[in-house]
């Protein structure tokens, strides 16, 4: 029987437990077991995983309502030294984890493509890209989730101000995050 895991990296975005909810329920559909990793890498990078737990059909089938992510997320970059690397490969592997799926944005997807190279084939990887910046290597046209959440809440706000601009005669200057990457201000802006 095939083994799923499933954890997220990176900030919180509306749509992460759609993803966690819908891949748990089409790997459970089709016998799999699957595995709920919580706070990302940051568990598996010091060897501890007493807080994977299963996931059902039942326990996951109505999470999409909710905001979050019901595994929680971090930051914990196991790339940055090999021995953290090498726990995570070990952990995966000690669970009996043969297929691993990543949501988060360009550090998870960095992370999941080194935990891949690093199983060396014994655990298949796959990436649900995530990211507000919109700044991983997609088709051209698709945006990632919390980009498209960001730029349509980021425009309704600046609908707004625009017409508080007007009506007052002021100027307003808009600060976006983005670090390098300028979508989420451009997309917001032209919408």
């Amino acid at each position: 029987m095939a083994t799923f895991g499933i954890l997220v990296g990176g900030g919180p975005a509306p749509g992460i437990n759609g993803v966690i909810g819908s891949a748990a329920i089409l790997a459970r559909r089709q016998g799999a077991r699957v595995l709920g990793i919580p706070s990302g890498f940051q568990g598996l990078m010091a060897g501890d995983t007493k807080n994977v737990r299963e996931l059902h059909i039942g326990e996951v089938s109505r999470i999409h309502l909710l905001g979050g992510s019901v595994l929680q997320t971090s930051r914990a970059n196991p790339t940055q030294r090999p021995e953290d690397l090498g726990r995570v490969v070990r952990s995966l592997e000690a669970l009996d984890i043969d297929h691993l799926i990543t949501i988060g944005g360009d550090g998870t997807c960095h992370s999941a493509r080194r935990v891949s190279e690093r199983a060396r084939g014994r655990i298949r990887v796959a990436h649900v890209p995530k990211t507000i910046d919109n700044d991983l290597p997609l088709p051209p046209g698709i945006p990632t989730f919390g980009f498209e959440t960001a730029r349509a809440e980021a425009s309704r706000i600046l609908s707004h101000l625009m017409e508080d601009a007007r009506t007052t005669a002021r100027w307003y200057v808009v600060v976006m995050q983005g670090r390098s990457a300028g979508h989420l201000a451009l997309g917001a802006a032209n919408a």
